[in-house]
C-alpha cells in the first residue's frame, strides 16, 4: 500500500472523532500518502476537522489511480 485516496463518505474515518482515525495515522506514520477529496470535506463541513491527510483535488486523486498499477474500492 502506498496510497490511500478518501472520497465522499470516506472522508469522515479522516476527521476527528473517527473510529479509524488512529489506523489512518498509523499508516501516514509508516509513509502510506493518504489523498483526502477537499471538495467532499466543505461538502460535509469537515475541513477543520480533518486531522490526518492531504487535502487535495480531483486532479491529483485521479492522476493518483493512473498512477497505480491496481486500484481497489471500498
Amino acid at each position: 500500500l502506498w496510497r490511500l485516496v478518501l472520497v465522499n463518505n470516506g472522508v469522515k474515518r479522516a476527521v476527528e472523532g473517527s473510529a479509524a482515525l488512529e489506523d489512518l495515522q498509523a499508516l501516514d506514520a509508516a509513509g502510506v500518502t493518504i489523498l483526502v477529496c477537499g471538495t467532499c470535506l466543505t461538502h460535509f463541513d469537515l475541513l477543520d476537522q480533518k486531522r490526518v491527510g492531504e487535502t487535495t483535488n480531483m486532479l491529483d486523486i485521479v492522476t493518483a489511480m493512473q498512477l497505480a498499477d491496481k486500484v481497489v474500492n471500498i
